[in-house]
């Protein structure tokens, strides 16, 4: 019974009542003392009981002060050694613990900081031996993103409850908001998916093992995705399976739009064609026509012809559009097709690199300049080629010069006429531009002459140095199920989010101009999982907020408004836990939209400032920046106050307090609800 209580009671409060019980003991003494004192010497009891209380409160004095400065030198540095030891140990914090905190404790800090640097070196010697063990690992597993991640179609692998738990870049493009350890349903019309794992897992019972093919719209019934899905089998047991899909609406549309060409075709031709013949019958079989007659004949056979060669060009270049949508298109760096005309040879060439991005067929670009190139050089009147780029808008425009004679529009015709190259049949230079919905011309200016073919630009790819997205986690909890605050904290996924404001006050007409979240599945921050969005405040912005987040008037005057940016993060934040710093603070402004958004944000609720109160009560530091502090997190300081550079910090700083929460023992949501419940003060002043 002691021992539990005691366990409950806090080390400053065990080391109050202690005091407190040394204060009162020497009271208790002093006035036995005295009454002893009275009993046997006798006299007036006034002496005695002024003395009493003078040396009793004296002595109570005295424990009070030397109880505070044990607390503030003692007790206090006590708790926030223990409290580093335990979050460098828990959260797998490096920095070194500050010795000023405890310099009245001798050694203690010095002998904290040893532990923590043996820790850090048991760590590192670990994380040593771990490396190299994996070596195989890790390149198994470079290869196998590779492999997935510049795969042409689209993957999907699910869990046997339809639970995403990978998926590659092209299926990030052909679905949208697709995540980890989210339903299938969210992305997909379920029923043509669903009929074909029912078809497959139908095979299976046969032991036919096999893919089934479907044919099922996006979620938002703006793509057709022809796919097929095939089993994952351990031990006879299904393990999940795999989708591989392709975008088929430009085929289907390309079908029908031929369909509706070839059905126009004949509407156009036909009725000409017929007066054409009419015509043409009359005036071979009447010989006497006047000539008044005969002559309106002509003209007649004249104006529909003129109408069929109408018909006949408009139908052409309908058919070149329509072709052009199904040639297929890859980013590919400027670069690349400059390095590639160079290594086809044909003339020396000087080459001005360019860091842009195409959106082309890479290898008919490539041979298209380098049979224009081989052309230029051939009759020897050519010099001084070059290879340059320039940005013009949303497209990029490659520059092939050169000094020398001038190259004709005829000309420069003649070459395009040709085939490109034996790989590709009779495609010719003139089909590629069709494909490419572009056009190719010769320029003479100052400088001298040049051909310029504009290609549509393309998105960056990742810098070596930029933040991977995480595509995958084939350790995925099961579904939480039952009572939601009994699902340990391990088993949730999580969006910390953010949002930047016109002010501070949510009831008294401030609102939101920016939004940001992240996903944290299975104890992992998905960077590539992410929502930002500026929101139209449909109010001028004050002066002094934009002070702090930097977004002015000008850069919220198209952005969505709340309706709009709102429902689109309800979606996002479907069936997780919401969390943020002061999280009271963000979801206010929510919640006050929710009529406008047309949407209810129910969902259970985290706060970091309440989770650094329970974790940390030596201290009250529990701003973002003194949690970062605690735990090592840098925050850019151009990145500070922006609604995605402070999710981000408060994500990194939330993984880690779920550690310190786990050694603590909470490890539900009811757990860590009921944590942050105790926490009184702090909930008052959150009162928005």
């Amino acid at each position: 019974m002691i021992e539990r209580l005691t366990e409950r009671l806090g080390l400053r409060l065990r080391f109050a009542l202690f005091f407190a019980a040394l204060g009162l003991g020497g009271v208790a003494l002093i006035a036995g003392a005295l009454v002893l004192g009275y009993m046997r010497a006798g006299g007036s009891p006034d002496g005695y009981v002024i003395a009493g209380l003078l040396s009793g409160l004296g002595v109570l004095g005295l424990a009070a002060w030397i109880g505070l400065l044990f607390d503030e030198n003692v007790a206090k540095p006590i708790l926030s050694l223990a409290s580093d030891l335990t979050t460098r140990a828990r959260a797998d914090v490096d920095l070194q613990i500050d010795q000023d905190q405890a310099r009245h404790l001798s050694t203690l800090a010095p002998a904290a900081n040893a532990i923590n640097a043996a820790l850090s070196e048991a760590r590192a010697a670990r994380q040593r031996a771990v490396e190299r063990e994996t070596a195989r690992i890790a390149r198994e597993k470079a290869l196998f993103e590779a492999l997935f991640r510049d795969l042409g179609e689209g993957a999907v692998v699910a869990t046997p409850d339809n639970r995403v738990m990978l998926y590659n870049r092209m299926a990030q493009e052909l679905l949208g908001d697709i995540g980890l350890d989210r339903p299938l349903s969210a992305f997909l019309r379920p029923e043509p998916v669903m009929n074909a794992l029912a078809r497959m897992q139908e095979a299976r019972i046969r032991g036919e093992i096999g893919a089934e093919t479907f044919l099922a719209a996006s979620a938002d019934g703006t793509r057709f995705l022809l796919g097929r899905v095939s089993p994952i089998l351990s031990d006879e047991e299904l393990s999940g399976h795999v989708l591989i899909f392709r975008d088929a609406t430009e085929d289907l549309s390309a079908h029908a739009a031929h369909d509706h060409l070839f059905t126009t075709l004949m509407e156009g031709v036909r009725r000409p064609a017929g007066t054409i013949g009419a015509l043409l019958e009359v005036l071979q079989s009447v010989d006497d026509l006047a000539p008044e007659e005969r002559a309106r004949m002509r003209q007649g056979i004249e104006d529909e012809v003129t109408r069929l060669f109408a018909c006949l060009d408009d139908l052409s270049a309908r058919h070149a559009a329509i072709k052009s949508r199904r040639w297929p298109m890859s980013p590919v760096a400027v670069n690349h097709v400059f390095d590639g005309v160079r290594a086809q040879g044909g003339a020396d060439i000087r080459i001005t690199h360019s860091d842009a991005m195409l959106s082309c067929d890479g290898f008919a670009v490539t041979t298209l300049l380098s049979v224009i190139l081989r052309h230029l050089a051939e009759d020897g009147k050519r010099a001084g080629f070059t290879l340059a780029a320039e940005q013009d808008g949303a497209e990029i425009r490659l520059l092939l010069g050169w000094t020398g004679a001038a190259v004709g529009d005829g000309e420069l015709t003649g070459w395009l006429k040709a085939p490109l190259s034996a790989a590709y049949g009779d495609y010719s230079g003139r089909d590629a531009l069709a494909a490419h919905q572009t056009e190719i011309w010769p320029e003479t200016g100052e400088e001298g002459h040049r051909v310029v073919l504009p290609l549509a630009a393309s998105a960056a790819p990742l810098a070596p140095g930029d933040a991977r997205p995480e595509f995958y986690d084939f350790d995925l909890p099961a579904a939480p199920g039952g009572d939601l605050a009994d699902t340990p904290l391990s088993d949730l996924n999580f969006v910390v989010f953010d949002t930047e404001t016109t002010g501070l006050s949510p009831r008294g007409g401030d609102e939101i101009v920016q939004i940001a979240g992240l996903r944290i599945v299975n104890g992992r921050i998905l960077r590539g999982e992410s929502f930002e969005t500026l929101v139209n405040p449909g109010r001028p912005i004050p002066p002094a907020s934009t002070r702090v987040h930097h977004i002015t008037d000008a850069m919220v005057a198209d952005a969505p408004d709340i309706s709009e940016a709102g429902r689109r993060f309800h979606e996002f934040c479907r069936g997780a836990v919401l969390v943020a710093h002061n999280a009271p603070f963000d979801l206010a402004f929510l919640r006050l939209k929710e009529q406008a958004i047309g949407r209810h944000f129910d969902n259970p609720v985290l706060c970091t400032v309440l989770m650094s109160a329970g974790l940390f009560s030596h201290t009250g530091q529990h701003t973002l920046d003194a949690l970062c502090d605690r735990f090592g997190v840098h925050i850019p300081p151009e990145a500070r106050h922006t609604a995605m550079g402070d999710t981000v910090a408060t994500a990194e700083v939330f993984v880690r307090m779920l550690a310190l929460l786990r050694d603590k023992g909470v490890t539900t949501l009811g757990g860590a609800i009921a944590e942050e419940g105790r926490q009184t003060r702090l909930r008052k002043a959150q009162a928005y």
